[in-house]
């Protein structure tokens, strides 16, 4: 009954969700070409082979996560899909030898079209993609779906948690799921009612590069809500003991907002990053990195980029998404999480370590080394599944 009403409903709206998203092409966030796809199923099908996988990431975030599969998954035949136009393009450059689509939303007619189309094997899902009609559909079709990197925010926990027969119907239809942490895993269990898998997290997959740190602070993935409390900080800091401030907007577009916010005095001394693909040499070059979605009821963002890079990580309070992982970096002194919105504070504390020296190379490989020793399990559960 709940898929029914669920299909239903699509149907309904199907008017005001093409509305939307004609609106998303003013604001660069959607092309005819991710249209067409999503909405219509419009792709050469005569250029794709069959594939043994697709790979499907929603966003930037997912996109990083995949490396370790693709590189390590024996069979090479892939098919990537993706939602948004960033994710897209940046995919396009990372992985040139495989093809790179944008998935079909999840409406009946898309997906029986795509599968008529084109024969998978086994659809890999990262992070917390769930879709009925994909899964319900794809598995009719004896097509595998595997959850990899699993993760559920307590408001989607609590949400699946509400409709738990429509819950545990979903979770039947995967094949194998693995969970981001051991506390994603029991949410997982809890609304699906299933075994779920913990063999590391894919994003401590990394490549290291920690190389010796000049004076500078990056603000990463700091989203609109944030712009002025990050320019609170900024004003407290002292600005003669620092090279440069990057500032990474968690969404690009509104880097003309973020900058005409910013005092004439600042300047020549703050860098804002506004292309995707450059946070590796922002990470590489700073010696501290503020996590955004921090000063806010958002959750947090991953540490673990900048970490991998040698920064020493700065978050505020807000970090519910990553508790686990920020509770291990302080304790190895590899971070620190601000408990109170008290922006002198933090100003305070930047200039405190903005002129230390940190010798945490080797901390941070045996973190990651650590983290990801099981992830080669993962490989062989898919291949065998």
């Amino acid at each position: 009954m709940i898929i029914f009403s669920y299909n239903f409903l699509q149907i309904i709206f199907f008017p005001i969700f093409i509305f939307f998203s004609f609106l998303r092409i003013i604001t660069n966030k959607e092309n005819l070409t991710s249209l067409g796809q999503k909405f219509l199923c419009n792709y050469n099908f005569s250029e794709m082979n069959d594939f043994e996988y697709l790979i499907h990431f929603a966003s930037i975030g997912e996109l990083n996560s995949i490396n370790y599969l693709v590189e390590n998954i024996s069979n090479k035949k892939i098919l990537l899909t993706c939602s948004t136009l960033s994710s897209y393009n940046l995919a396009k450059k990372k992985y040139h030898k495989y093809p790179v689509i944008f998935l079909p939303l999840d409406f009946r007619w898309n997906i029986n079209k795509f599968l008529q189309h084109i024969k998978l094997k086994k659809i890999i899902w990262i992070d917390s993609e769930i879709w009925p009609n994909w899964l319900i559909i794809s598995n009719r079709k004896n097509i595998k779906n595997i959850l990899v990197n699993g993760r559920l925010s307590n408001k989607s926990f609590s949400r699946w948690k509400s409709i738990s027969s429509f819950s545990k119907l979903l979770g039947s239809q995967y094949s194998l799921i693995f969970s981001k942490s051991l506390e994603d895993k029991k949410k997982f269990e809890i609304i699906f009612d299933r075994e779920v898998l913990y063999h590391g997290n894919l994003k401590f997959y990394q490549k290291l590069n920690l190389t010796n740190k000049k004076n500078i602070i990056c603000f990463a993935s700091i989203h609109r809500e944030e712009y002025e409390n990050v320019l609170q900080i900024i004003e407290n800091l002292e600005l003669n003991s620092i090279k440069q401030i990057i500032i990474i907007p968690r969404h690009i577009h509104l880097s003309s907002k973020l900058r005409s916010m910013i005092k004439d005095i600042y300047l020549n001394k703050i860098h804002i990053l506004e292309k995707f693909g450059e946070n590796d040499t922002a990470y590489e070059n700073s010696k501290l990195t503020f996590m955004g979605g921090s000063l806010f009821n958002h959750g947090g963002q991953n540490p673990i980029e900048p970490l991998s890079k040698g920064c020493f990580v700065l978050s505020g309070q807000y970090i519910n998404n990553f508790l686990e992982i920020y509770a291990d970096l302080e304790d190895l002194s590899l971070a620190k999480v601000f408990k109170e919105k008290n922006f002198e504070k933090i100003g305070s504390d930047i200039n405190k370590y903005i002129n230390m020296e940190f010798n945490n190379a080797a901390k941070i490989k045996n973190y990651l080394d650590l983290n990801i020793k099981q992830l080669s399990l993962i490989i062989d559960k898919v291949e065998e599944c």
